[in-house]
Formats: C-alpha cells, sequence, structure tokens
C-alpha cells in the first residue's frame, strides 16, 4: 500500500474567469482551458515548497495548458492534468479525476474531499488491529500491531485492544507501526490520545500560521511503551511515532521512517474531480519536521521486536 495521510479539511472551488478555448463536452460549463487554469492555480498558491520540488511551475503551465485545451475527451484532458501534478513527484500531491474519485469513496468512506498521501489506483484491503500477551514467568507485555490509520474508528480499535489486553494483565505495551502507511489526521490525533494528551504536532505552511493539534480521548495506559518503526513507516505513522519518542511516552526501536510528513489539503472541483495538493508538512510542536528525515530510531535494530521485548523486561 503506497502512502495515505488524511487531512480533515476540505474546500469547495466556485468557477472562475479565464480564456476558453473549447467548450466542456461534458457541460460542466467551464472550458478546458479554466479547468486548466483552475489546477494549476492551486498547485501556485497552495504548494508548501516555493520551488516546486525543482520545478518551474509556471513554465510548466504553459507547456502543459496547450494539450488541455486541444484534449479530445475528457479523459485525455484529466490525463493532462495528472501527468502536470505528477511533474512535482512528491507521491503526495495528485490530480484526481472523478471516475478515481468515486473508486477511493467507495474504498474510505464518503466523506467530503478525500484528501490522501498518494493514490494507487487500485481497491487494496486496509488492515485491522491485531494484539496479543506476550507472556513470561515475571513478565506480561501487551504487543498492538497497527498497519494503518486510514479506516474510520480504527484509533477506537487501538484503545479496545488496550484495554483487553490491561484487563489480561499487561505492565507494558509493545505498539507496532512497521510498514504502516499512514492515515487519517484525526485518527493519529485519537491514536496518541491512548497513550498520551496535550498539543503534540504543528502543521507549517508558506500560506498560513502554524496550525496546532492536540492528541484526542482520555489516556488510556501510562504503562511503558516500546514502538517499533521501519523505512515504509510513512505520514500519519511518522507523525505518531515521532511525537511519542519526542515526549518521552514510548522508546523507539527499528529502522528510520520515510520521512514523508507532506500534509495534503483536498480541493473539489465543479467537474467532480479533485485536486489533492501538499500545502504542508506535519511537525512536532516544537523542533523540526520529520520531512526528508524521518523519525530515528533511539535503538536501531535489525529485530526490533526482540529487542523491545527485552527493554521492557528489563524495567
Amino acid at each position: 500500500m503506497r502512502r495515505i495521510f488524511f487531512i480533515f479539511v476540505f474546500a469547495c472551488l466556485s468557477n472562475q474567469a479565464g480564456s476558453a478555448q473549447k467548450a466542456n463536452p461534458a457541460g460542466y460549463g467551464d472550458s478546458y482551458g479554466v479547468r486548466f487554469d483552475v489546477a494549476w492555480k492551486l498547485v501556485a498558491e497552495r504548494y508548501w515548497d516555493e520551488s516546486y520540488g525543482g520545478n518551474d511551475w509556471a513554465a510548466l503551465g504553459r507547456e502543459y495548458r496547450p494539450e488541455a485545451v486541444a484534449a479530445e475527451s475528457e479523459g485525455a484532458f484529466y490525463r493532462v492534468l495528472e501527468r502536470l501534478y505528477d511533474k512535482l513527484g512528491d507521491n503526495h500531491s495528485v490530480f484526481v479525476p472523478p471516475a478515481k474519485v468515486q473508486r477511493v469513496r467507495r474504498q474510505y468512506g464518503d466523506l467530503p474531499c478525500l484528501g490522501v498521501f498518494g493514490f494507487s489506483g487500485q481497491d487494496e484491503q486496509l488492515g485491522h488491529v491485531s494484539y496479543r500477551l506476550e507472556t513470561t514467568t515475571d513478565h506480561a507485555i501487551g504487543v498492538l500491531t497497527l498497519p494503518d490509520l486510514a479506516a474510520t474508528g480504527v484509533a477506537g480499535s487501538l484503545r479496545e485492544a488496550v484495554r483487553q489486553l490491561s484487563a489480561g494483565g499487561a505492565q507494558a505495551f509493545v505498539l507496532d507501526l512497521r510498514g504502516n502507511p499512514g492515515g487519517r489526521l484525526v485518527e493519529m490525533m485519537s491514536a496518541a490520545g491512548v497513550f498520551t494528551q496535550g498539543f503534540l504536532w504543528r502543521t507549517l505552511t508558506r500560506w498560513t500560521l502554524p496550525l496546532p493539534y492536540p492528541a484526542l480521548g482520555a489516556v488510556e495506559t501510562e504503562k511503558p511503551l516500546a514502538v517499533l518503526i521501519d523505512k515504509n513507516v510513512n505520514s500519519a505513522a511518522e507523525g505518531l511515532a515521532g511525537v511519542l519518542q519526542n515526549t518521552g511516552r514510548a522508546r523507539v526501536f527499528g529502522q528510520t521512517s520515510a520521512g514523508n510528513v507532506e500534509a495534503v489539503l483536498p480541493f473539489c472541483l465543479r467537474d467532480g474531480s479533485q485536486a489533492w495538493i501538499a500545502t504542508g508538512v506535519l511537525a512536532p510542536l516544537r523542533g523540526p519536521t520529520w520531512e526528508g528525515r524521518g523519525v530515528v530510531p533511539d535503538a536501531p535494530s535489525s529485530r526490533p521486536l526482540k529487542a523491545a521485548l527485552a527493554y521492557l523486561r528489563g524495567l
């Protein structure tokens, strides 16, 4: 599964003025030229990195606009916009034609302007929280596996798993995030709230003041916690591991994470398409963003579960 990061924000765009050379055959009212200009301008005004990934965004607009205006079909027009957004090369920002929007809604639920980190182009089965109790003569440690933060209610399932393990005698916990591609911002905040509280993150953009985000919900456990990560941990999962580490709530084991925490804001366009644009980067409330550097484990290990269990048993 590719990177996924949901932002609980959406924006709907009204018609904007622009030159028109070819009428929209699907009857949306806006010409291909107008629709291209809207999609191009969103990146120009909202993309978090003023270097646009090393691209000259104005030049790309001039290059791709004639092809978009001359498109012979809706599909051809959307393919131009998809290629334009691909030039950003961040695996986050993407132009999503209406048909793909419907596929995403079927997969993740009927949310307005669903915003994600990337789009796989195919249906994939989301994971679910699994848990077990690792017991020895003197210790009982709850091991929680959280394969994504995308599904609605996954943080609630995590909370319930902690309750079940606590009732079973767990004296400490391991939160296994290895391979976790990320997910919804609200699920990240709620998952953190199982273990800690307070304002923990901020989003950095070039067009607004930093936005702070808190952990959500009452703390379920204050027992010792270890977190497992690897190079395939992305986005919201990095934000979860990073703040648990930064606040001293958990010790982190494994490999440095992907360093892929651009926050995506989805925009709804009049024709049913959407533009998902990396408008900022996630960072701890204080300190630098994880973008480009990842979460660095406290204890690098090729066998992080074994190392984490040994650490917790030694406390």
